[in-house]
């Protein structure tokens, strides 16, 4: 597996009408109907990045023409709060709205929409595949979707319940479990002091440092330290950063 990431200029993009709903998980946790309007309206635009996104893809066999769709998924990180065990926190906090994206010869991307620092609605990344939509639509009424970045796992947050959407299993102690992978890691750990990043190791329980080594998973969506999990996406420069995300063989 492996990731490859691009920089282009900032281009703006002409308003379309968002028509999927926010969960009530969602808008409890601040995010509204109006804030997917405004995330799905910075999306709008992107056909032409996206046809170059298609285009510089491997396998890529010649020009298409680019649909993107009505919808907007809220989608959630894992929180260092919950991590650390800290009283009423939720298991994640709001990461960015996944809009998906058809290309006319069947292959799919993901666009993410973000907040940037002075509040507007920006697209920070575009992923290839539609990871987040096929999760998003496996999700109970009024679930959250919830991203595991480090280990590469979905889960569907209900309530105090939370439930992976690989297996459609309970996840017992869910917070007991992230705070032994991760509580060791938080901002002011020896780990932070030491500048350490890189993927998350399940199998041996240990992050190694930032070599850019693949995350383990059956498909590469790069690790987010969890030193940064809480804002990273609040792109408010001028760059926006493309990534593959290649289902293993």
């Amino acid at each position: 597996m492996s990731r490859r990431a691009l920089v282009l200029a900032v281009l703006t993009g002409a308003a379309l009408l968002m028509t999927a709903p926010v969960s009530g998980a969602a808008q409890a946790a601040g995010i509204s109907s109006a804030d997917a309007i405004a995330a799905h309206r910075a999306a709008a635009g992107f056909q032409d990045v996206l046809v170059r996104f298609f285009a510089q893809a491997p396998g890529a066999q010649g020009p298409v023409s680019v649909q993107i769709a009505p919808d907007a998924y809220p989608v959630y990180e894992l929180s260092p709060d919950f991590v650390a065990g800290k009283p009423g926190a939720a298991p994640g906090d709001f990461a960015y709205f996944a809009i998906p994206a058809r290309a006319s010869d069947g292959r799919t991307a993901t666009l993410w929409s973000v907040r940037g620092a002075d509040g507007t609605w920006q697209v920070g990344n575009i992923a290839s595949g539609d990871v987040e939509g096929e999760y998003a639509r496996k999700l109970p009424a009024g679930a959250q979707l919830l991203h595991e970045p480090q280990v590469d796992a979905w889960y569907a947050v209900d309530g105090s319940r939370v439930t992976s959407l690989a297996d459609g299993k309970a996840v017992a102690g869910y917070q007991r479990i992230v705070e032994a992978r991760y509580a060791d890691k938080l901002p002011g750990s020896a780990y932070a002091r030491d500048g350490e990043a890189g993927g998350y190791d399940a199998t041996s329980q240990v992050m190694p440092r930032g070599d850019g080594g693949p995350a383990p998973s059956g498909h590469d969506t790069g690790w987010v330290p969890l030193l940064i999990l809480v804002g990273v996406l609040a792109v408010s420069g001028v760059g926006y950063v493309f990534h593959l995300r290649r289902h293993a063989a």
